[in-house]
């Protein structure tokens, strides 16, 4: 998996939500959020692979542009991937009226197709991706553990008259 896969699955994941990540020293958004975010905040498009996308801005402007986006009351969500630990972690979440509707994930792609490098990594995004997924599950199921205890000292009680 490459990072621009990771970023592919997290906005499936988060439909309607505008997903940021940072690489390095940029938050980077792919395919119909960067085409939204070039429309919304005139951030300059270019070619993250072939036929897919990219935006991005320094680790210094995040706050400037969600705070845009909170203005304007879109939805958003930012992840940050630790490369030393092989993490990804969800530090900012915005729950906005407005969703990304943008239906386009490309603009020219002409550009893309005679421009585009290929690099093969290591699938350290695939791993961030699956560490984040088992913490959520993990949470999720003790969440679930504490309402069914609860439940059953309520029916425990019922039982007694208390």
């Amino acid at each position: 998996m490459s990072f621009s896969q990771m970023l592919e699955m997290l906005q499936e994941e988060n439909k309607g939500k505008i997903v940021l990540c940072n690489a390095g020293n940029f938050y980077i958004a792919v395919g119909r959020d960067a085409v939204f975010l070039n429309k919304e905040l005139g951030l300059k498009v270019s070619c993250f692979k072939e036929e897919l996308c990219k935006v991005g801005f320094t680790l210094q402007a995040l706050e400037k542009y969600t705070n845009i986006l909170k203005e304007k009351d879109y939805s958003f969500i930012v992840y940050n991937f630790n490369r030393e630990k092989i993490e990804l972690k969800k530090i900012l979440i915005n729950e906005g009226k407005k969703k990304n509707g943008e239906i386009n994930e490309r603009l020219n792609c002409y550009i893309c197709k005679h421009s585009c490098k290929y690099y093969k990594k290591e699938d350290i995004y695939l791993r961030a991706m699956v560490e984040l997924q088992r913490k959520e599950m993990e949470i999720q199921k003790k969440e679930e553990e504490k309402k069914l205890k609860k439940k059953k000292i309520k029916r425990k009680k019922e039982e007694y008259g208390l």
